[in-house]
C-alpha cells in the first residue's frame, strides 16, 4: 500500500515542501519497486490538496527552489572564476591600491555610479589604510549609464598620469556624476584635463573595458559592487566588519 511505503504521508509543511520539489525527480527514475502510477498520481493529489488548504507552502516550495537555484549559479560562478583567476588577477591593463606583494587580493568590478559601490568604496579604503598586507585590483565595469563609461574612461585614463588612485577615491566620494563634475574633479586635483581627454580614447583604457565586460559575460556576473577576495567571490555590498572577518578567516586557514 502507498501509505505503507510512506509510512505517514501527513500534510505537513516540510512533507509537501519535499514532494513538490522532488516530484520530477521521482516521476524520472520509476525503478520496479517505486511507485506505480496510481500511486504517484494519489501523491499528487495528497500534495494539491495541501496546497489548497495551506498556500503558504507555495511559498515555502518556491524559496527552496530559488534558494536551489541561487546555489547552482553561484556553483558556477565559483567554477569559471577559478578558470579565469589568471585574467582576473593580471595587472597590465589596471593598477593595484594597497600593497602589490599583500598577502590578501581583493578584485572588485564595480560602476562609479552604483551607490552601494560608493558605500563599499568608504569601507574599502578604511581596511587599506588600516591593513598593510592588502592587494587591491579595482576593475572598472560600467554598467548603469552613459556618465559610467565617461567616468570610468577618465579614471583609467588618469593612470598615464599617476593619479588614478586618488582620482578614483574622491569619485566615489561624489554622489551623481555629471560629464561637467567628472571633469572639474581632475581639474581639481591637477590633471591635465587635454591629455586626460585624449587618453579616455585610447586602447589601454577601451581594452580595459572590454576586458571588465568580456570577464563578467563569460563568468557570469550580474551587478555591481562585486568582490573576488583570494577566489571567493561576494555579490553586493560587503561591510568592513563583514570583510575583515572574510580576511581573517582565510588566513587563518593557511595556519
Amino acid at each position: 500500500m502507498i501509505f505503507g511505503k510512506l509510512k505517514s504521508i501527513s500534510c505537513t509543511i516540510l512533507l509537501v515542501v519535499t514532494l513538490f520539489t522532488s516530484l520530477p525527480l521521482l516521476a524520472q527514475e520509476k525503478k520496479s519497486d517505486d511507485f506505480s502510477e496510481n500511486e504517484m498520481a494519489t501523491i499528487k493529489k495528497l500534495a494539491l490538496e495541501a496546497l489548497l488548504e495551506n498556500p503558504e507552502i507555495l511559498r515555502e516550495a518556491s524559496r527552496i527552489l530559488q534558494a536551489r537555484e541561487e546555489q547552482k549559479r553561484n556553483d558556477n560562478v565559483s567554477k569559471q572564476i577559478r578558470e579565469y583567476s589568471s585574467e582576473l588577477t593580471d595587472t597590465e591593463d589596471t593598477v593595484v591600491i594597497g600593497n602589490p606583494d599583500g598577502d590578501i587580493t581583493i578584485i572588485e568590478f564595480f560602476d562609479y555610479n552604483c551607490p552601494y559601490c560608493k558605500t563599499a568604496a568608504k569601507d574599502l579604503q578604511d581596511l587599506i589604510k588600516s591593513d598593510e598586507n592588502i592587494k587591491f585590483i579595482p576593475r572598472e565595469w560600467p554598467i548603469l549609464n552613459n556618465n559610467s563609461i565617461i567616468t570610468a574612461k577618465a579614471a583609467l585614463a588618469a593612470i598615464a598620469q599617476g593619479k588614478y588612485k586618488e582620482y578614483h577615491w574622491r569619485l566615489m566620494k561624489e554622489g551623481s556624476l555629471t560629464e561637467a563634475k567628472i571633469f572639474e574633479i581632475a581639474k581639481n586635483l591637477k590633471i591635465d584635463i587635454s591629455s586626460l581627454k585624449k587618453d579616455m580614447e585610447s586602447e589601454f583604457v577601451i581594452n580595459h573595458i572590454a576586458k571588465s565586460n568580456a570577464l563578467a559575460s563569460r563568468i557570469g556576473f550580474s551587478g555591481t559592487p562585486l568582490f573576488i577576495i583570494e577566489g571567493k567571490f561576494f555579490p553586493g555590498f560587503v561591510p568592513l566588519e563583514e570583510l575583515e572577518l572574510i580576511i581573517s578567516d582565510i588566513r587563518e586557514s593557511r595556519m
